[in-house]
């Protein structure tokens, strides 16, 4: 089994280099997701304290990086929710993530958290992917 980490140049750069946003292992084609966080391209916090539009922002990092691993949404087998109120996330962002993954419906499990790594931050999904 090979390990190849990859940083998709299309979204943004991992926080002072101190992780990999997509780790692939070839042989078990594996693929892992960090915990992908609502910003855009330049590292701009997008929606702050709107969960809609930060799950909107989420999930368009998730299809990019998937993507540069050479995957996609129907190759996803698993997620991890963090959010930092989850009734607003099951209103507001849960819907989105059913759309996003249509008959996928990967298996899921969703954390309240007192808060993530950036105060403005209301959301955090991880993925794992497997694929042919």
């Amino acid at each position: 089994m090979t390990i190849e980490r990859l940083n998709p140049p299309d979204i943004y750069a991992p926080n002072k280099g101190i992780y990999t946003q997509v780790i692939k292992a070839t042989g078990s084609q594996q693929i892992f997701l960090a915990g992908i966080v609502p910003f855009d391209h330049e590292q701009n916090i997008v929606g702050i304290g709107d969960m809609h539009v930060q799950v909107k922002q989420v999930l368009e990092n998730i299809d990019r990086a998937l993507t540069a691993a050479g995957a996609g949404r129907s190759d996803v087998v698993r997620i991890n929710a963090l959010a930092t109120d989850v009734d607003v996330y099951i209103s507001e962002g849960a819907p989105q993530v059913i759309e996003f993954f249509g008959d996928t419906k990967p298996t899921s499990t969703t954390y309240e958290v007192a808060r993530l790594v950036h105060p403005d931050w209301l959301i955090e999904i991880e993925a794992t992917a497997i694929i042919d």
